[in-house]
């Protein structure tokens, strides 16, 4: 097996139809990586299963909700129904909010931001890392934000700030328990990317302040079946075998806006 060879690795990805997700499960597809992604609609799920198909690996599709604990427990019975193994799992879903200022944010729509990012984080490692710990073998890789690192000079979102700064001291913590049992436990914090969520509408109103605050000046560059984005060495490197003694690194994927 040549380096970062995955022939043989299976991957769970949550959020994985779409944006950032869907781009992991490409360039993990790219390297021979079986896959299953996670989320809530039946009819993207087919799609992107089908996109990632073609890259010659196998894709389940596995209805999901990060949320609610019954429907994480069924998509464990899936993927180990379909795989019976996983050695990579990818945090990944999760969403913003709109901008409020925390003394206007309802307590309700901030427990959910919480709920949604940090706390469906912690159910899936819950969930997943049993096998691992079986296998002695294990790569979770957690999706952040730098806006768990800095806070946004312009726009108030503290749900976001406090779930997404919740994953980067939890990824730090599990690295520190699994330490010794093969499980290395890392934390990608992506810059502006376009995306579902994020879309290029977005991006172009937010523009200026990207080329303010990043010495790239440039949002990230998003993954599809025709393009290497700029995720992809990222979430390679750290699901990689390549990376056993790598963990409890916190790394932006921002063009440099973490760096002023």
């Amino acid at each position: 097996m040549g380096m970062f060879d995955f022939t043989g690795r299976v991957a769970v990805i949550t959020g994985g139809t779409a944006g950032l997700g869907k781009g992991m499960a490409i360039a993990l597809a790219r390297q021979n990586c079986d896959i299953a992604i996670l989320a809530r609609r039946r009819e993207v799920l087919e799609q992107a299963a089908s996109d990632i198909r073609t890259l010659g690996v196998k894709c389940l599709p596995v209805q999901c909700d990060v949320m609610d604990q019954d429907s994480v427990d069924q998509a464990v019975k899936t993927v180990m129904k379909e795989y019976g193994r996983v050695d990579i799992l990818v945090n990944n879903a999760g969403a913003g909010g709109p901008p409020v200022p925390t003394v206007e944010m309802e307590l309700s729509a901030y427990q959910r931001l919480i709920d949604l990012n940090l706390t469906s984080t912690f159910r899936m490692v819950k969930a997943f890392a049993p096998m691992m710990l079986e296998a002695g073998y294990g790569r979770i890789v957690n999706v952040a934000s730098v806006l768990g690192m800095v806070g946004h000079l312009e726009v108030p979102l503290p749900g976001y700030e406090s779930a997404k700064g919740g994953v980067i001291n939890l990824t730090r913590g599990l690295a520190s328990e699994f330490g010794t049992r093969g499980i290395t436990v890392n934390a990608i914090c992506p810059g502006t990317f376009p995306s579902e969520s994020n879309d290029q509408e977005f991006v172009d109103m937010n523009m200026p302040f990207v080329k303010r605050v990043t010495p790239m000046q440039r949002p990230g560059t998003p993954t599809d079946l025709d393009t290497v984005g700029d995720m992809d060495a990222a979430i390679v490197f750290l699901a990689s075998e390549e990376a056993r003694y790598v963990t409890g690194v916190i790394l932006p994927v921002d063009g440099g806006w973490t760096c002023c």
